[in-house]
């Protein structure tokens, strides 16, 4: 089990590349699934 945690800091230096593309894509989802909830479909434009 020891190879599994052999290098921590790889795995960290990854994740810190990697949490802000995730911040990005959980925006977006964010953003979409507001948008979604505020238009009235009975409304004409």
């Amino acid at each position: 089990m020891t190879p599994l945690f052999a290098h921590p800091g790889h795995w960290l230096a990854q994740l810190l590349y990697l949490a802000p593309v995730a911040a990005m894509i959980g925006a977006l989802l964010w953003a979409r699934f507001r948008g979604s909830s505020e238009i009235d479909e009975d409304e004409e434009v």
